[in-house]
């Protein structure tokens, strides 16, 4: 992983298995924006719940504030704002896992 940072400090333990968080979450996103596509709202929403209770211990609290306004999004069915809110985890995620 050529450039990857976190928004606060974590423990060396775990920041060790950052990269494999990114990696997993960029697969996550894959699946969202198809969840998305296909609107299935059920599955973004039970994507981001999975994803809001790990994004913050792994440094990343702006990906779990996302993740939680995504989720509320996902659960009203609002394909717009789901839209708008992964479009900003894609370039966040751009600017933190690459």
């Amino acid at each position: 992983m050529g450039h990857l940072l976190t928004e606060i400090k974590v423990d060396s333990d775990i920041y060790d298995l950052v990269p494999g968080f990114c990696e997993s979450r960029k697969k996550d996103i894959t699946n969202l924006n198809s969840y998305l596509v296909a609107e299935d709202f059920n599955s973004i929403a039970n994507v981001s719940h999975t994803i809001k209770g790990i994004a913050r211990p792994y440094g990343f609290p702006t990906l779990e504030t996302l993740i939680i306004k995504l989720e509320k999004a996902a659960k009203l069915g609002d394909k717009t704002t789901c839209s708008q809110i992964l479009s900003e985890i894609n370039h966040y995620f751009k600017s933190y896992c690459t």
